[in-house]
């Protein structure tokens, strides 16, 4: 007579043992569950990466923003192995978590205000190119003058956040004597200084620094330098 482990998976299905939580400082989450299946099945069941939970996971309770970001098996005996899956998200319907900002004094920094970096690290769910495209619409409000370099506006809010003020209003200031030499001033407050974005399942964790920009150029007669 053939031995029966209670408890043990039907052919083609598996059997969720354990649910783990963790969250990152950023608010990410990561959800870890463990399942057994039959050793002959565990290729057929493996889920595929970026498959969401709601449409791989057996538990009761199912999240529509977590994906999966990875999978290991470990066979046991009785030819049962056992399957884990990694899914990273927020269990939350809507929402995203507030950002982690944090002001690092910098020497040489500082234009009106302290010399310091403002880094911003958060969560966000537009794809790639979208918040490239949206860090690029941060303009500074003042136009596109000759002479200066475009710059990135910080945003004023990010995920329900209010962000440090500028130490000042932005600001163009040109000569007074038409066609006559003088000093171009574009002051543009906090500006991005870089931003870097990691893909994580369904969601970019998004690393930002901003710092204040302000540009001066000199004019002699129509020449600029």
């Amino acid at each position: 007579m053939s031995a029966v482990i209670v408890g043990s998976p039907s052919s083609g299905s598996k059997v969720l043992r354990r649910a783990d939580f963790t969250t990152e400082r950023n608010g990410l989450e990561t959800l870890n569950e463990i399942y057994t299946v039959r050793t002959s099945d565990r290729r057929t069941l493996q889920p595929s990466f970026g498959t969401l939970h709601s449409a791989y996971s057996s538990a009761s309770t199912k999240f529509a923003r977590m994906a999966v970001e990875n999978f290991s098996f470990r066979e046991q005996d009785g030819d049962l192995t056992e399957l884990n899956v990694t899914y990273v998200g927020l269990t939350t319907s809507t929402g995203l978590p507030p950002p982690i900002v944090r002001l690092i004094p910098t020497a040489g920094e500082g234009v009106y205000g302290p010399p310091l970096v403002i880094e911003a690290e958060y969560v966000t769910d537009v794809s790639e190119t979208e918040f490239m495209a949206g860090q690029l619409a941060q303009n500074n409000g003042l136009g596109r003058q000759a002479l200066f370099s475009t710059t990135i506006k910080m945003p004023a809010v990010i995920n329900g956040t209010t962000m440090p003020r500028d130490p000042r209003k932005a600001f163009f200031n040109a000569p007074k004597v038409a066609f006559g030499g003088g000093v171009y001033i574009k002051y543009s407050g906090y500006c991005v200084l870089s931003l870097s974005c990691d893909r994580r399942g369904l969601f970019l964790i998004a690393r930002n620094t901003y710092h204040e920009v302000q540009q001066i150029a000199v004019s002699t007669q129509g020449a600029f330098s």
